[in-house]
């Protein structure tokens, strides 16, 4: 007796592909042309970061505990929608926590271009841990929502410590204010560098992209120390090599990185390696590679043509942004945190089930 079938459409990669389409017209139409560029650039994006940390430590951290898998108690015979809605108000209220917290308690920042930067480090802390990590050593051994505590607090006084200790505010409206600590990083250069990092370890690591190559017999968390440092390296290289060559900080790290960010999520788990499940390990990882690099070149191309009304306005208001900053907009605050949540949370309702992340094609 063949199984029921769960959603409608198709199955596999063609629903990740209908899913891609659709949420990345909406999102484009609603978040970049449906709002204020001003409300966008100091606002929204600066917010959304943690939004995209709440999210993290539910989805890697948490394992989706209550209402989702594989943390959570849904099954076949439960609603997905009431699953994504449980979910989604978790997701919210968390994000609203964090917001209120900052704003309010500690360290009381007014909405803007601190959160940015702040939000960039505890995110790169959060995908890092809750991905080549996996929550070492605490997966496993503790509840889902214990694990993701612990990690929270981790994280967070990770992030607190580099904030403090590390970065200084020199070129920024807040320089030689008191929320300039003066270390040795300036906060442009740390954000752009911590998002190649990112773009790095999503290429690396057990889950997107080359799923664990070559590190796949290093044990864990050995292939996870092998990963971090690779991602670090190649990070550096990639950015500091990017400004030595006089390409615009922007095209690189929110236009070049964050679309190898994007790519590696869409078409590892969205799209399920289409076109290249035949091949195996280092094959297919090397592919993938070149799949994922092909895809970005095409997507930013498509990207400063969609997002160009929008850049025009941004510079008419002379705001601190361009369309490269639109497209990290694009890619990691707004179409990548619907795709994650609608796969991880709403288990792609009403279309039909993806696969879990990681899984094998």
């Amino acid at each position: 007796m063949e199984d029921r079938k769960i959603g409608f459409g198709p199955a596999g990669p063609p629903a990740g592909f209908i899913q891609f389409i659709v949420l990345s017209v909406v999102g484009i139409l609603v978040f970049v042309y449906g709002i204020s560029v001003e409300l966008i650039v100091m606002k929204i994006t600066p917010a959304t970061l943690l939004m995209l940390v709440a999210l993290g430590h539910l989805a890697l951290l948490g394992d989706n505990f209550p209402f989702a898998p594989p943390g959570g108690k849904w099954t076949p015979e439960k609603s997905r929608f009431s699953a994504g809605l449980g979910m989604t108000v978790i997701w919210a209220v968390f994000t609203l926590i964090l917001l209120i917290f900052m704003r309010y308690v500690y360290p009381r920042w007014p909405v803007g271009p601190l959160y940015l930067w702040f939000g960039v480090i505890a995110f790169w802390l959060t995908l890092l841990y809750g991905i080549n990590w996996n929550g070492w050593p605490f997966k496993g051994r503790l509840h889902p929502w214990a694990t993701m505590g612990v990690s929270f607090i981790i994280i967070m006084a990770i992030s607190i410590a580099v904030w403090n200790g590390l970065t200084n505010l020199a070129g920024t409206p807040f320089a030689d204010s008191p929320m300039d600590h003066k270390g040795p990083l300036n906060v442009n250069w740390l954000t752009g560098y911590l998002v190649w990092c990112i773009a790095w370890f999503f290429v690396f690591n057990p889950v997107f992209t080359t799923q664990g190559w070559p590190f796949g017999k290093w044990g864990h968390p050995g292939a996870a120390v092998g990963q971090t440092i690779l991602a670090h390296i190649l990070g550096y290289i990639f950015w500091s090599g990017s400004l030595a060559l006089g390409m615009s900080p922007t095209f690189s790290f929110a236009a070049v990185a964050s679309s190898i960010i994007f790519w590696s999520l869409v078409y590892s788990w969205h799209l399920q390696f289409w076109g290249i499940t035949k091949y195996t390990h280092s094959r297919r990882a090397i592919l993938a590679i070149v799949v994922v690099c092909i895809l970005c070149v095409v997507w930013i191309i498509i990207l400063r043509a969609v997002l160009g009304p929008a850049a025009e306005a941004i510079a008419a208001a002379k705001l601190p942004a361009d369309v490269n900053i639109l497209i990290i907009y694009v890619n990691l605050c707004i179409v990548g945190p619907a795709l994650i949540p609608h796969n991880a949370f709403w288990l792609r309702w009403p279309l039909t089930l993806p696969a879990p992340p990681g899984t094998t094609p």
